[in-house]
C-alpha cells in the first residue's frame, strides 16, 4: 500500500526516481500530481486495491463499460459523402469497419447519396487524406519542380437529423414499395 502522505512530501525529482525504480513509463514534462497518480494506479494494479484515491490537481476518469462503448460507437449521423481522392472517384461506394477488441462497427456508404453512418466511421473517413502532386515549370531554366499538397479524401456534408414528419413520409413510401413490413 502506497503511503500518499509520505509521497506528497517528496520533490518531483525524488518521485521520478521512485517511478523509475517501479519501472513506470512517464513523459519527461510530467507534473508532480500526475506522477503521484501514476504511482498510486500502479500500486492499485499490483495489489488489487479497489478504493479510489484522489490526488489534488487531477481527476480520475470513470472507465467506460462495454455496453456504453457499443452505444457510443453505434450513434448514427445523417450525411452526404463525395470522393475527392482519384482512387475512389470511379467507385460508387466505400466500405469501412472501425472497432477494437470489444466491438466492431462497419458501414457500406454510397457516394453522393444522403445516408446514415456511424459517427466513429465518419470520424475515420474525415482523417483520410491523399497527396496531390503538380509540376510547375520554371520559366528561366525550364526545369519542372513538384508542388505537393495534402487534401482530404472525402467531402463530407453533415446534415440535420430527420424530423418526425420526414420519418412518417419515409415510412409511408417504404410501406408502399413493400420494402419494409
Amino acid at each position: 500500500m502506497v503511503n500518499l502522505e509520505y509521497l506528497g512530501t517528496k520533490e518531483l525529482s525524488e518521485l521520478r526516481v521512485i517511478a523509475d525504480d517501479l519501472g513506470l513509463e512517464y513523459p519527461k514534462n510530467i507534473g508532480k500530481a500526475k506522477l503521484l497518480l501514476k504511482i498510486v494506479e500502479d500500486d492499485e494494479d499490483v495489489n488489487g486495491s479497489s478504493n479510489t484515491v484522489k490526488v489534488e490537481g487531477t481527476t480520475i476518469a470513470k472507465k467506460e463499460s462495454v455496453t456504453e462503448m457499443k452505444k457510443r460507437m453505434s450513434i448514427l449521423v445523417r450525411c452526404r459523402i463525395s470522393a475527392n481522392d482519384p482512387q475512389y472517384r470511379e467507385r460508387n461506394f466505400i466500405s469501412m469497419q472501425v472497432g477494437n477488441g470489444k466491438h466492431v462497427v462497419g458501414k457500406h456508404v454510397p457516394f453522393d447519396t444522403i445516408w446514415h453512418v456511424q459517427k466513429v466511421v465518419l470520424d475515420r473517413l474525415k482523417l483520410r487524406t491523399y497527396r496531390q502532386t503538380k509540376f510547375k515549370t520554371d520559366r528561366e531554366t525550364g526545369n519542372k519542380t513538384p508542388i505537393t499538397t495534402i487534401k482530404p479524401s472525402f467531402a463530407i456534408e453533415i446534415l440535420p437529423p430527420l424530423t418526425a414528419k420526414e420519418i412518417k413520409t419515409l415510412a409511408a413510401e417504404q410501406a408502399a414499395r413493400g420494402s419494409v413490413e
